[in-house]
């Protein structure tokens, strides 16, 4: 929790804290598949800050009793405590699921960001996706090192839109399947959402490669390097490299013009480069933008226009006139 929110308790204030703390960890378990595990680390952060303020101030035994002066109150002291806007947002969004999550409410939470003070961010767009150029520079360093497994990562993230942790727990039995039902099936996704990645061409000459250069069915782990291990390995190789093949801009989250500012480079950045390409390649064969839109985040595995427009960045001209 941020210290500008560590407020003290005393004996019966910490007896209380401790019970409606107890519920949320219930709630918020790393293995009931609510959050994956940041989203589950940064609604936990939020509401052991809500849970204290309860604890001082209402006394409560349990969450069904919740309603919006509790919020209000909470969002009141949070901002005499300086704390940013984004983490209020991601506070009371943690808040509503909590109150959603738990059974016999007697209160509707009904008061908006706005109604709490917390003001709209304002739009900017962060550019993540890699250059092609970037790309290529980055395979063909991993190469110069022997790094097949970088090699495989960078591309599979490239041409099949995955996460690294859902790359790295692929197998060439999962690979075989995908070149011959032309769509790579992925199984250890986020959430638990199983999605299905159609292959173009490029993707499929990357499964093939793949499964003729790796030895062992589970190719990114091996005896003495666990999954765990083997998507560390990959990200760090990535942070360690980077400067050696980014695109030189004067200072990395310098502004590139009025709305958009470039991000370091991460292995994230090419499923936004994925993303992109897929969108262009629906719109070039005659379909809406929405339309483009909604199939691009059933390939990226999730549904949210919001989320899809953040990947898309810089290849979408006038969304909200569409």
């Amino acid at each position: 929790m941020s210290h500008k929110r560590n407020w003290e308790l005393n004996t019966k204030q910490q007896a209380i804290f401790n019970n409606l703390w107890n519920q949320v960890i219930a709630i918020f378990n790393y293995t009931n598949h609510q959050q994956g595990f940041r989203g589950i680390e940064r609604y936990r952060n939020g509401l052991r800050a809500f849970c204290k303020h309860l604890a001082i101030h209402y006394r409560p035994k349990n969450f069904r009793n919740i309603q919006d002066k509790h919020l209000i109150s909470f969002i009141e002291e949070s901002v005499a405590a300086n704390v940013d806007i984004t983490t209020l947002k991601t506070d009371l969004s943690a808040i509503r699921k909590l109150h959603k999550l738990t059974p016999k409410t007697r209160y509707k939470l009904t008061v908006g960001n706005d109604l709490l003070g917390v003001a709209k961010r304002t739009k900017k767009v962060i550019e993540r996706a890699w250059s092609e150029n970037e790309y290529h520079a980055a395979i063909n360093l991993a190469l110069s090192m022997n790094r097949n497994d970088v090699v495989w990562a960078l591309k599979l993230a490239r041409y099949c839109g995955v996460r690294l942790e859902e790359c790295t727990a692929l197998t060439k039995t999962q690979l075989k399947e995908a070149l011959h039902h032309d769509f790579l099936s992925l199984k250890n996704t986020k959430n638990g959402i199983l999605r299905d990645i159609p292959l173009n061409q490029k993707a499929r000459l990357i499964i093939s490669s793949i499964l003729k250069e790796a030895i062992s069915e589970r190719f990114f782990v091996y005896h003495g390097r666990n999954h765990q291990q083997a998507k560390k390995s990959i990200q760090n190789w990535i942070i360690n490299n980077r400067s050696k093949f980014a695109e030189q801009v004067d200072n990395w989250h310098n502004q590139l013009n009025d709305t958009t500012y470039r991000s370091k480079l991460t292995f994230h950045g090419l499923r936004h480069a994925f993303a992109r390409e897929r969108y262009q390649d629906f719109i070039r064969k005659g379909f809406s933008p929405q339309t483009s839109r909604k199939m691009v985040a059933e390939q990226m595995g999730h549904g949210r226009d919001d989320v899809t427009l953040i990947y898309l960045g810089s290849v979408i001209t006038n969304v909200d006139n569409e």
